[in-house]
């Protein structure tokens, strides 16, 4: 992040305000547990938590432990959406088979086992998305919620390829090892507890 050309916008009484420069912020006097956020980020931090704005501002950086957690509804949500794009995928690359055939009737078994393709797709879709900068599937960012460690930073591709494939687990188990998460104070599920990861949602303001 280019901390001298970046705009902020910081709550000030309760309500968001800016875009400010960092001169203008310097100028503010600004306290660590001040919330900011650099113009077209999803969510306000505290000043203490943005380590490249905190050194610019010589504020002592801090890590502050994930405190708001996305519930199981909104993770069976997420889960929904990335089912409906992995299907969606297999729809196009369906279309595209049945184009290339003479009899689409004498296709339709194909078509049908085909289907299996739809959660692997999912699953590789999941481990590249949770893995990049993102953190989040396409329907986890849709509903503002993300995969972080357990110290809020990101997981990488190899936590994210062990947390997808400890999810079996969670069907082996017929789901209990999902709905485990309506126990646990930080909703971890049995395949969270197992990669080390949590599931968190944006800080309201």
């Amino acid at each position: 992040m280019d901390t001298s050309s970046s705009r902020y916008e910081v709550v000030i009484n309760g309500k968001p305000q800016g875009p400010f420069t960092l001169d203008e912020l310097r100028a503010m006097n600004l306290r660590p547990t001040d919330f900011v956020k650099p113009t077209g980020y999803p969510e306000f931090k505290e000043l203490r938590e943005i380590a490249e704005l905190s050194r610019a501002l010589k504020i002592e950086h801090q890590t502050t432990i994930p405190q708001y957690f996305a519930s199981l509804d909104m993770r069976l949500l997420s889960t929904a959406i990335d089912y409906f794009i992995a299907f969606c995928i297999y729809a196009v690359l369906a279309a595209v088979y049945l184009g290339g055939t003479e009899n689409a009737k004498e296709s339709l078994p194909t078509l049908l086992a085909g289907l299996v393709l739809v959660p692997v797709f999912k699953f590789v879709l999941s481990v590249v998305t949770e893995g990049s900068k993102k953190q989040a599937s396409v329907g986890k960012m849709l509903i503002g919620v993300k995969v972080t460690d357990e110290q809020g930073r990101p997981i990488g591709y190899s936590k994210a390829l062990l947390r997808n494939i400890a999810k079996l687990i969670g069907i082996i188990t017929l789901g209990i090892g999902f709905f485990i998460g309506f126990f646990d104070r930080r909703q971890q599920c049995w395949h969270d507890k197992i990669a080390g990861t949590l599931v968190i949602k944006d800080r309201l303001i």
